[in-house]
């Protein structure tokens, strides 16, 4: 056979090449989709789509060096010089996009069509970077077809001139929303007197994440009633009042957006910072049946004192609630907290239920978690006082949820008696399939055997995160039992020897503990400490056996607030 029909033959289908292309996008390997786009033009079409419909986790649009893990041991030069690449193919893939939106475009391909997202915060990031307002870097970003996207601040230092953001995303939307085609997702602080013709162009949008609920001003939810179909999530930075003769006006326009929408649509709503919504966007929400993921924190106290009006939300699956100003409600208004526990006990789907800052948090869940109705399989209780009545109504209340997998607990743990300690330990002992158990500060005055106890009644661990007081040794010999436990956090005072600790890891069962994580923040500075050459030979062995890792820090007085990630 000819060498041309050998290579006719190996020619693969339009739509197998597509479906490699969507695996290699799904697993982020924009490595071996930027060397399939160099291999042919048949498989070019297809990559370069995959990299553009995936760009949003792209290390050039995340400025992330993952790709080269190599870096981490790297001098500064080097890192210095690589972070300098890593920002031009940030900018050339912006670039790249904007260019092709233009009406007599000469890009390759049509790559702002191919976008399943519009995330003008990294373009914004990206144009207020100092690199840009260099004049070569800037003046190659803005030249030729671009130049009437280069909008110029006042701003100036050391010679160096910025570029106005806001002007630049106006510009930089208006094109690419007459352009794209496949656009599911708008993210930005956008101008509401923009927001609705961009809407109006993007018929499959589905999310919304503002950073200023205000952009909404311009009643957007008539737009996206008219126009998107497939809409279900809205996300807000920050949502406060602009009218200072009207306090309620950051209400008013969330829930006149809400009410613009066609009902039962709306799955998703969050609002992540300071805001001034209230009973009128709650009593909004009410609308759709369809919500099941709710997140509000910040809540100020007129909110926190109307979240009775919420009470026709009972289809969710996720809520958070925060309380920014320690409401009491149970005292004050009563008859609101009678109606909040009646309807967090009437939402039967409810399986994630997290409670953040509320004085009257363990009063309400231990009326909540006692329901039948009511099977949660992830609970999480912030900010309240070990030592109360509510508390220990709580703590006892958690047994009843027999579908748990994770609790985390963070309070005040401070001046408790022995009985507040038995009472929680006994209620998270008689969760049989807890997989997960976090407790911070609540845990403070944990003795060995409180521990010991949680170890022997929860063997289906994976995480455990605890503080406590002094601890021995001891308690490796309970943990050591937990054949799933993975990742060990103890802020407790330890005092293990090098040995103790290296025969634990020892016991660990290679296959089901692998990648096991052991992190010892507050051991004993006397009886705890470790020498160098001791940590590092830990680190080895549990490197080289489980491929996981050993953190260890000696107590000093630390807050162990500081080292919170979650």
């Amino acid at each position: 056979m000819a060498a041309s029909g050998v290579e006719e033959d190996l020619v693969l289908p339009d739509e197998v090449l597509g479906i490699i292309c969507d695996e290699l996008g799904r697993d982020r390997d924009f490595v071996t989709l930027y060397r399939c786009a160099q291999a042919s033009r048949s498989f070019a079409d297809p990559a370069l789509r995959t990299m553009y419909q995936y760009h949003e986790q792209s290390p050039a649009f995340l400025q992330s060096d993952e790709a080269d893990p190599g870096l981490a041991k790297a001098d500064f030069a080097t890192k210095y010089a690589n972070a300098e690449q890593a920002f031009q193919r940030w900018t050339t893939l912006w670039r790249s996009v904007i260019i092709s939106s233009l009406p007599d475009s000469k890009t390759y391909k049509p790559y702002c069509r191919y976008l399943r997202m519009l995330d003008f915060r990294n373009l914004l990031n990206m144009v207020e970077d100092p690199r840009m307002a260099r004049g070569k870097l800037q003046s190659s970003f803005f030249g030729g077809p671009m130049r009437p996207f280069k909008i110029m601040s006042s701003r100036a230092w050391k010679g160096m001139h910025y570029v106005d953001g806001s002007a630049t995303i106006n510009a930089v939307g208006e094109s690419l929303t007459q352009a794209a085609t496949q656009i599911e997702e708008i993210a930005g602080d956008i101008s509401p007197n923009n927001l609705p013709r961009w809407i109006d162009r993007t018929p499959k949008l589905e999310r919304l994440v503002l950073w200023n609920g205000n952009s909404l001003v311009q009643r957007a939810g008539q737009s996206v009633a008219k126009t998107c179909d497939h809409f279900s999530s809205l996300t807000i930075r920050e949502w406060r009042n602009i009218l200072p003769d009207d306090p309620l006006a950051a209400d008013k326009t969330c829930a006149a957006f809400l009410n613009d929408l066609e009902p039962d649509t709306l799955e998703h709503f969050e609002i992540i910072s300071y805001n001034d919504i209230a009973g009128n966007s709650f009593t909004a929400l009410g609308r759709h049946k369809s919500l099941r993921d709710l997140t509000l924190n910040n809540l100020s106290r007129q909110a926190v004192e109307n979240l009775n009006c919420l009470k026709d939300c009972t289809e969710l699956q996720i809520l958070v609630l925060e309380d920014n100003e320690a409401v009491q409600l149970e005292a004050a208004n009563n008859d609101i907290f009678t109606e909040v526990v009646e309807w967090l006990r009437s939402c039967s789907k409810l399986r994630d239920l997290t409670l953040k800052r509320f004085r009257d948090g363990p009063a309400i869940l231990s009326q909540v978690l006692v329901s039948p109705t009511v099977k949660l399989t992830k609970l999480s209780l912030e900010g309240y006082l070990v030592r109360d009545t509510s508390s220990r109504l709580f703590h006892t209340a958690l047994s009843e949820q027999k579908t748990l997998e994770a609790v985390w607990l963070r309070g005040i743990g401070e001046d408790v008696v022995p009985d507040d300690l038995t009472i929680m330990v006994d209620g998270l002992s008689n969760i049989p399939h807890l997989k997960e158990l976090v407790l911070k500060e609540v845990s403070d005055e944990f003795q060995e055997e409180h521990i010991m106890k949680l170890a022997l009644s929860l063997p289906e661990l994976e995480e455990l995160w605890t503080s406590g007081d002094v601890v021995s040794a001891d308690v490796l010999m309970g943990l050591r039992n937990l054949r799933n436990l993975k990742k060990l956090d103890l802020y407790a005072m330890t005092q293990f020897r090098s040995d103790e600790i290296i025969d634990f890891i020892s016991q660990l069962d290679p296959v089901t503990q692998r990648g096991f994580q052991l992190s010892l923040m507050a051991a004993d500075p006397n009886q705890g400490n470790l020498s160098e050459t001791e940590q590092d030979l830990i680190r080895e062995l549990i490197r080289t056996s489980l491929d996981g890792r050993f953190d260890f820090v000696l107590w000093r007085d630390a807050d162990t607030s500081d080292s919170d990630s979650d």
